[in-house]
């Protein structure tokens, strides 16, 4: 996923500039003031470096030069390996990963119950007493957990990662399948197709922040423990002043990456908020750039044509029914979300003068049972339902709204057909 969200507006030079070369550089100047005077070779290093700086050997200046694109280039090719490392992807079930994934998780368990809880306690406290201080008090509280839960946890689980940063990202990577139904893998690549190059270059920038943020507290974390290495290896004296000679650069490193690894996180969080409303603001456009003409009326209705969509996208030889290019006077919504339910509409005269007879047949396709159905119907102008005729052939179903028609079912049973019928008549009649 962090590959496909790397860069969609084309400023590959400004990445590279910013979110690479100047950690190289910064850690590098670094290096030469901390570590280069008390390497064994520290002295010649620092002449050599005085030399080019003032121009008298240019041969070494480019040589210089060609070692730093070379780490800078090295270092940006790496950028997704060291991001998915700072995640925990590779050691999550190593006994470090298992530990720090575990207690994670526990987070996880507690927040969810925790937040309803307050919820309740908070309404009650209201119905009690309408200005009670201890229920405002506790919608700040709500609303931090709400915050929490939304922004450095994912939907579910098993998803839960060892790391903070890896959560963070995990959890807007989830946000669109979330939200409405969309695989963020699948249709990205689509997005990019549609997403303005002004807004594009906003989620490029998040990302950029991010990346110089995780560099530097890479290439700081490789810094400390290369001191480490070197002053455990060293053949001076063992004393106190000796290992603390060593010692302090190598805390001073490690700390600086830690610090850099914070900053990181909300660099993150930025960086999938511009995600995040990138699927807000461009999924219609990629919905009618896909060649479907049809809007969904609710929430729900949107989750299950996504998922169909998303099916269709990734299976092409699919025998599941095609998702319609244009919208029809019927509009469907069951649970589970992806269920295979369809609906075939039939309008034919009734017996009355004037009146259409109106049959709705769902088949559910699936292995599961269609549940919490919604049909909405768009009544035609210059006609009204008649009251009293919506009816089904199996199960139970009752009328939430005449105009438009919204009727709720039951269920429907794996591999069944359940027929619903209504009459139209004339405005007029």
């Amino acid at each position: 996923m962090n590959t496909l969200l790397s860069s969609i507006s084309g400023q590959f030079g400004k990445m590279i500039l910013l979110g690479t070369l100047f950690p190289v550089l910064i850690v590098s100047i670094l290096n030469v003031l901390l570590v280069a005077p008390i390497l064994p070779f520290g002295p010649a290093i620092q002449n050599q470096l005085r030399r080019i700086a003032i121009g008298e050997d240019k041969w070494s200046a480019v040589a210089l030069l060609f070692v730093v694109l070379v780490i800078t280039g090295v270092l940006y090719n790496l950028n997704i390996p060291i991001i998915r490392v700072y995640e925990g992807y590779p050691w999550q079930h190593s006994y470090l990963g298992e530990a720090f994934s575990k207690r994670k998780k526990e987070r996880f368990n507690e927040a969810i119950p925790l937040r309803q809880a307050v919820r309740c306690l908070r309404q009650d406290l209201i119905r009690i007493d309408p200005n009670d201080t201890v229920a405002q008090s506790l919608q700040a509280d709500q609303t931090a957990l709400a915050l929490f839960i939304n922004s450095e946890l994912p939907d579910r689980e098993e998803f839960v990662l060892p790391t903070r940063l890896g959560n963070v990202i995990r959890c807007f990577e989830r946000y669109s399948y979330v939200a409405y139904g969309i695989d963020a893998i699948v249709l990205w690549p689509r997005f990019m197709g549609k997403i303005d190059s002004a807004f594009a270059a906003t989620i490029d920038e998040a990302k950029t922040s991010l990346d110089f943020m995780i560099n530097l507290s890479f290439l700081c974390a490789l810094s400390g423990l290369t001191v480490a290495t070197c002053g455990l290896f060293s053949r001076t004296y063992f004393s106190i002043p000796s290992v603390f000679f060593w010692v302090w650069r190598a805390f001073l490193f490690l700390s600086l990456s830690a610090l850099f690894y914070a900053f990181a996180i909300g660099r993150a969080k930025a960086w999938g908020e511009q995600v995040k409303a990138a699927f807000d603001l461009y999924r219609f456009n990629v919905l009618n750039a896909l060649g479907y003409l049809q809007q969904p009326q609710t929430p729900f209705e949107e989750k299950a044509l996504w998922l169909r969509i998303t099916a269709q996208l990734l299976y092409a030889d699919s025998r599941l029914a095609p998702v319609p290019y244009k919208g029809t006077a019927t509009h469907l919504a069951a649970t589970p979300i992806g269920v295979q339910l369809i609906v075939d509409r039939h309008l034919r005269p009734a017996a009355a003068g004037g009146n259409l007879e109106v049959e709705l047949v769902l088949k559910n396709k699936d292995q599961r049972s269609a549940q919490g159905i919604v049909l909405s119907e768009t009544v035609p102008d210059g006609f009204k339902v008649l009251l009293g005729s919506p009816r089904t052939s199996a199960g139970t179903m009752f009328v939430s709204n005449m105009a438009p028609l919204e009727m709720n079912l039951d269920k429907v049973l794996p591999q069944t057909t359940t027929k619903v019928t209504y009459t139209l008549k004339p405005s007029l009649a």
